[in-house]
């Protein structure tokens, strides 16, 4: 087999998913990887991370690694900013991440971005855990969070999964409605931060909003959601989002990993209104990682 470098066109190899909330910019990041023969045939997955908000721009799935040198390119470069890689290949075979030495994992920066940016990656042993995270698209699939949990009294499907930065959250609803969680309550919903998103018009609205008394919330002054997507289904709603665990926002409480959090989940069977009062609701509790 050739040992050159291959550009591999993203027809019948690659699953694309990028982020609706993506600002194509001015610049184009290429990588190029080399001597990647100890994963030939193994599924590979890359995402692209802004280092300052955390929003990933974009992830591509590699249903198998066919030949050890190619190079991947996107345009998504917004001048002066700093960007993250991770990647991965899936050396169990399990067709999921799992933390080195059971995956390869790597990561590679680009800081202060300026212009056409290339970056050559040599296949080594130096992996790093990049805690690979869910896809926040609206859609949950099966394993895609490392857990779940489905509330008996309002039938909310919860899927948590979190890093040492940031909390990934999926919920699923049995309406058509908003539906909502909110953490770390102090009295019903008093001092939770919460978290309600609806899907209108084929559109997810989301929000943040502070628990100010027992049955009252209002929206924050500044917002924590870093990404949020959401799709009406089948008669059911999901949205997916992610926040920090050290939020900069005064009235939410830190998450810490290894904490045991209580929770609120809640639902409108139909009204996309936040104002509407819920048709269920039920306090639970999640542990983080």
């Amino acid at each position: 087999m050739s040992r050159g470098i291959v550009m591999i066109t993203l027809i019948g190899l690659f699953v694309v998913m990028v982020s609706t909330t993506m600002v194509w910019s001015q610049g184009t990041v290429t990588v190029v990887f080399s001597e990647m023969d100890p994963h030939l045939g193994q599924q590979f997955e890359l995402r692209i991370v802004n280092k300052a908000t955390g929003e990933e721009l974009e992830r591509i799935t590699v249903a198998e690694i066919p030949v050890p040198s190619f190079e991947l390119s996107f345009t998504i470069l917004e001048q002066r900013a700093s960007y993250r890689i991770d990647f991965y290949a899936d050396h169990n075979g399990n067709g999921r991440y799992d933390a080195p030495p059971a995956d390869n994992a790597w990561q590679l920066a680009i800081d202060d971005a300026s212009g056409n940016v290339t970056l050559d990656f040599h296949h080594n042993t130096d992996f790093t855990d990049i805690a690979w995270p869910p896809f926040i698209d609206g859609v949950i699939t099966t394993g895609e969070y490392r857990h779940t949990l489905t509330d008996s009294a309002t039938g909310i499907e919860l899927s948590w999964q979190n890093d040492s930065t940031y909390l990934y959250v999926g919920l699923t609803s049995p309406g058509t409605g908003w539906v909502a969680i909110g953490f770390d309550p102090e009295q019903r919903m008093r001092g939770a931060n919460i978290i309600i998103g609806a899907v209108e018009n084929g559109e997810v609205v989301a929000r943040d909003h502070s628990g100010t008394s027992p049955t009252g919330h209002r929206e924050d002054s500044s917002g924590e959601i870093v990404q949020v997507a959401g799709t009406e289904r089948s008669g059911k709603t999901t949205i997916e989002f992610s926040i920090p665990l050290q939020s900069d926002d005064p009235s939410d409480k830190a998450l810490q990993p290894g904490q045991t959090v209580p929770v609120i989940l809640a639902y409108h069977a139909s009204s996309d209104s936040f104002s509407t009062r819920h048709s269920k609701r039920t306090t639970t509790e999640i542990t983080l990682d």
